[in-house]
């Protein structure tokens, strides 16, 4: 029986990804992504669109066995509310009581609430072979990426075997001490299709450039800065653990680590779900006591039992602090929580821990330059990407040896095969249109 795969999103634009898998008369879709803005091309589908086109209400598709969800980015799971009743969802465990946090919070202010359809996903069993229909089944494993617990997919489809990577990276801490390599080795190996993602093929220039190349290297740069610097207000987001715990770990014993209900929450899940995989996502310790975390606005809570204490913007500024923070996105705030609070200080050093073009015209991110404005001359780029660097991608394509190479999610899929990395598997690269059928 063949199979088809068809990437209804995603081709030649980074998120908003939307893949499906036919085997007969059953499919599967990968990731269910919102547009990201400026993604707006003519020839994409709109998010309506993509939804009618996946789920088309005449019951003109086949019946789709599952939907899985790489991880918990919205540009990957965005969409999730417009999947029919009945259809099963799937998501890391971590990831999913992560998204749980993200979406309570956000049904707070949203008409249509999600949260019942988040805690219906069902988690992955890691290594596992899932079977979803005869000659389709399914193999999620932990990948590293700027959202924990993210996941690539090894699939058996009408005989074929692909490899979906989904947004993958080798240089964070899950994948440390050779992890990646490792898994590779013992759970995918040769491969008939590679569908790899290529975010950083149109940022190779912005790679080199960056002396952070790891998050161990940020980390240790974090701590040179927070050695230094009394005031430390980091601009980061907050569902990128891997930074978040390098920077957790970086704060000095004398300083305090400071944060707000809503991060603290994300932090402490992480560390409760992790701690016993990764050293780094165990909780930080001065003389053998945990460090406390001490909460800006409501406690939500939180308390002495989670080592959570509220902030006394005061008496930290006397002891001096770490203090990770959002920019107001509110259209009512003149000045959110933490920018009220960066106009108490005195002196503060400002971690960017964000991708630089947010502060540049075509992707401008109009908050986080506000948050910015005043304190231009007190910047220190603190980041390293979420994404796989070309020398991984190529690395990839070494081990597993595909028949033929997809990219998505990337800028750059119609110059893959011009990369220099990339050249030895020219005459295996196939470039595909959104909506584009390939046939196994």
């Amino acid at each position: 029986m063949g199979a088809e795969i068809t990437i209804y999103r995603g081709t030649h634009q980074i998120g908003g990804c939307v893949t499906e898998i036919q085997v007969g008369e059953h499919r599967i879709v990968i990731d269910f992504g919102a547009n990201l803005p400026g993604n707006q091309a003519l020839n994409v589908l709109s998010d309506e669109e993509i939804v009618e086109t996946v789920f088309p209400k005449d019951g003109s598709k086949p019946v789709c066995d599952a939907v899985l969800f790489t991880h918990y980015h919205g540009d990957h799971y965005g969409l999730y509310k417009k999947i029919p009743d009945g259809i099963p969802m799937y998501m890391g465990h971590t990831a999913k009581k992560i998204l749980e946090i993200i979406v309570e919070r956000l049904d707070s202010v949203q008409k249509e609430k999600g949260l019942h359809k988040i805690k219906a996903m069902e988690p992955y069993r890691i290594g596992k072979w899932k079977k979803f229909a005869e000659g389709l089944e399914v193999m999620p494993l932990v990948v590293d990426h700027s959202a924990l617990d993210a996941y690539m997919f090894v699939i058996r489809a009408g005989g074929k075997k692909i490899l979906f990577t989904g947004d993958f990276r080798d240089h964070g801490i899950t994948s440390e001490f050779g992890r990646f390599e490792e898994m590779i080795e013992k759970y995918v190996g040769n491969v008939d299709i590679l569908i790899t993602e290529g975010t950083m093929l149109s940022r190779t220039e912005e790679a080199k450039k960056n002396p952070l190349q790891t998050e161990e290297d940020l980390g240790y740069k974090a701590g040179e800065c927070f050695e230094k610097n009394h005031e430390n207000v980091v601009l980061v987001s907050s569902t990128n653990l891997d930074s978040i715990m390098e920077f957790y770990h970086a704060v000095p014993n004398n300083k305090a680590f400071v944060c707000d209900a809503y991060q603290a929450k994300v932090i402490l899940t992480a560390i409760e779900e992790k701690q016993k995989y990764y050293s780094k996502y165990r909780l930080a310790t001065i003389h053998g006591i945990p460090r406390n975390f001490y909460i800006v606005g409501d406690m939500e809570e939180l308390g002495p039992s989670q080592h959570c204490y509220r902030a006394d913007i005061g008496k930290l500024k006397e002891k001096g602090f770490v203090m990770l923070a959002r920019p107001n996105r509110n259209p009512k705030w003149e000045k959110g929580r933490f920018e009220k609070i960066l106009d108490k200080l005195d002196d503060p050093l400002i971690v960017y821990s964000l991708w630089e073009g947010y502060l540049k015209e075509e992707h401008a991110d109009q908050a986080l330059i506000n948050f910015i404005k005043g304190h231009e001359n007190r910047v220190e780029h603190l980041h390293t990407s979420g994404h796989a660097y070309v020398e991984t991608i190529a690395k990839l394509i070494k081990m597993t040896n595909p028949r033929k190479i997809i990219p998505m999610h990337t800028e750059c899929a119609d110059e893959f095969k011009e990369i220099k990395e990339f050249q030895p598997y020219a005459d295996r690269v196939r470039v595909l249109e959104d909506g584009q059928q390939f046939v196994l």
